[in-house]
């Protein structure tokens, strides 16, 4: 039984589709959609022996050697382009996941789905995909211990540049749905702005007035 954050990461993943987890630790998440029949397949990646050891024995023990694949590897390297549908990267920093897309030749497919689940830094990830040509399909949080977790779903488009800042901030989350993060995000902002205000900083002043107007507006 997947945890409150992994079902929110595996309710993004199309059904049918051939999936890689990427920085899969104990491969909870390919194992669980392979087993309740969503996904064909798998393919679980790590880039430690250890926790691919974990992963291997997760596999076995629910008896899905022959549907799950477990490889050792630095990013999307231990895959190859076309033999997967939708690839999960989640539990990483969002400027971790930025970089492995970057890092791939062939990551900018659109036939692939792409569900993120960043752990900090969530605008510096829409940031990339903003400006990069992927569109974000779709936004969810979820709370577990305490803590608020972003999950998103992206696809590469080639579409235009987005620049507003309040969007690499903001997304696609809903002013009902995902109202107690965006209380929370609008708080931590509103820290940094009267921060910022009293060491003089005007530009970052000026960055974050928009954002924070902007939630007011979704918060209302």
């Amino acid at each position: 039984m997947l945890d409150k954050r992994l079902q929110a990461v595996a309710a993004l993943v199309r059904d049918g589709a051939r999936i890689a987890d990427i920085g899969t630790d104990h491969a909870y998440l390919p194992v669980e959609l392979v087993r309740s029949g969503r996904c064909p397949s798998a393919i679980a990646c790590d880039l430690r022996e250890g926790p691919l050891a974990t992963a291997r024995r997760t596999v076995a023990e629910a008896g899905l050697s022959h549907a799950v694949d477990c490889r050792l590897g630095d990013g999307l390297r231990p895959l190859c382009s076309g033999e997967v549908d939708d690839i999960v990267i989640a539990g990483m920093g969002g400027e971790t996941v930025a970089g492995i897309l970057d890092a791939c030749e062939w990551a900018k497919d659109p036939a692939l789905r792409y569900i993120f689940q960043p752990m900090s830094r969530s605008e510096e990830l829409r940031r990339y995909l903003l400006t990069n040509g992927y569109r974000i399909e779709r936004e969810t949080t979820v709370e577990q211990g305490g803590h608020w977790y972003v999950c998103m779903a992206a696809v590469w488009a080639d579409a235009p540049i987005v620049t507003e800042e309040s969007a690499y901030v903001i997304g696609g989350l809903d002013a009902v749905a995902d109202r107690e993060w965006l209380l929370w995000q609008r708080s931590m902002l509103q820290k940094r702005y009267n921060g910022m205000s009293q060491a003089g900083d005007a530009a970052e002043c000026a960055r974050l007035d928009p954002i924070l107007k902007k939630l007011e507006e979704l918060l209302v």
